[in-house]
């Protein structure tokens, strides 16, 4: 399994911009294979900054859907009219999946997810891939919440991405509570040091909006 990612800043007022990204959002949902979504980044990215991402079984059936969609004027007038809107080139991200479930149904409108990323010591793989995995089991044995592993295909090699999406904010904030006073979770984070390469750690916060 794989999860494409689209992420562009933009610029303007949110009306016009946001009015324009669940245009493109409900496009592609209505003539192409993917069931794509539409976050706003609330912190840890560029002001104005939209990430659309959707799931692929595979590179081929995802190449496919962007053909598709690349022939059909309707979707290329879309993206014509939004240029103006668009502060620097975009840049696209395809992780795949290492553990946990991404079936089911999608996150609703209004949903919050956290994405914390890091870079890992390529010598050091295998001992990341566990450890990643352990600190996702802990995580959710704490809130319940599932955390789905990813590693990424593309780009910076090494980085892995934890995702772990939420109803609202408010129980986003319980869930970060309890694991921020978890023992067992702080003693975890104390091997990233060996595992990962410094300042590679981010987290950033999403809000789906279509």
């Amino acid at each position: 399994m794989f999860l494409f990612s689209r992420g562009v800043t933009l610029t303007g007022g949110p009306r016009a911009s946001l009015s324009w990204a669940a245009q493109i959002t409900d496009y592609v949902r209505a003539h192409s294979s993917l069931d794509l979504m539409a976050w706003t980044a609330d912190f840890g990215h560029p002001l104005g900054t939209v990430v659309w991402n959707a799931l692929a079984d595979d590179q081929a059936g995802l190449a496919a859907a962007a053909t598709e969609l690349a022939t059909q004027d309707a979707f290329l007038d879309l993206v014509e009219a939004g240029t103006a809107l668009i502060a620097a080139p975009g840049e696209d991200d395809l992780v795949q999946l290492v553990h946990g479930s991404a079936s089911g149904e999608p996150p609703a409108v209004g949903s919050v997810a956290l994405v914390t990323t890091a870079t890992m010591e390529v010598s050091r793989v295998a001992d990341v891939m566990g450890w990643s995995v352990d600190m996702a089991q802990h995580v959710e044995s704490l809130t319940g919440n599932p955390v789905t592993v990813w590693s990424s295909v593309y780009g910076v090699m090494g980085r892995m991405s934890w995702i772990d999406v939420f109803s609202d904010v408010a129980t986003m904030e319980k869930s970060t509570d309890t694991i921020n006073a978890d023992a067992g979770y702080l003693e975890r984070l104390t091997a990233t040091g060996e595992l990962f390469l410094p300042g590679t750690g981010h987290v950033g916060r999403y809000t789906r909006f279509a």
